[in-house]
């Protein structure tokens, strides 16, 4: 039987763009959040940001609520536009790891 992949799965880029902001310090995470919401502040949602918090908060990124809605964000963001922030949010964390 084969798995079911999460959404930012599918992608690779994507895969690997949230990879690293999961590994991240939670400063730059925090930053990656802001910009992927800035970006993407007019997607119009299917599900309500509230509605998201009605289960039990135990993915890596419902630890910081910014980061939260910012997954939640690039979750429903069109792909051409999803993969363009993946490649985005690698190259930041990547130079400001580095540095």
């Amino acid at each position: 039987m084969e798995q079911q992949k999460r959404w930012y799965d599918i992608d690779p880029v994507v895969s690997r763009a949230v990879a690293v902001w999961e590994t991240a310090p939670e400063d730059l995470q925090t930053l990656c959040a802001e910009y992927v919401i800035d970006k993407l502040k007019d997607i119009d949602f299917k599900m309500s940001l509230e509605e998201q918090y009605q289960y039990i908060l135990r993915r890596w990124y419902d630890k910081n609520i910014k980061v939260s809605h910012a997954m939640e964000y690039l979750k429903h963001a069109p792909e051409d536009l999803r993969h363009e922030l993946a490649l985005d949010i690698i190259e930041h964390i990547e130079k400001n790891i580095e540095n």
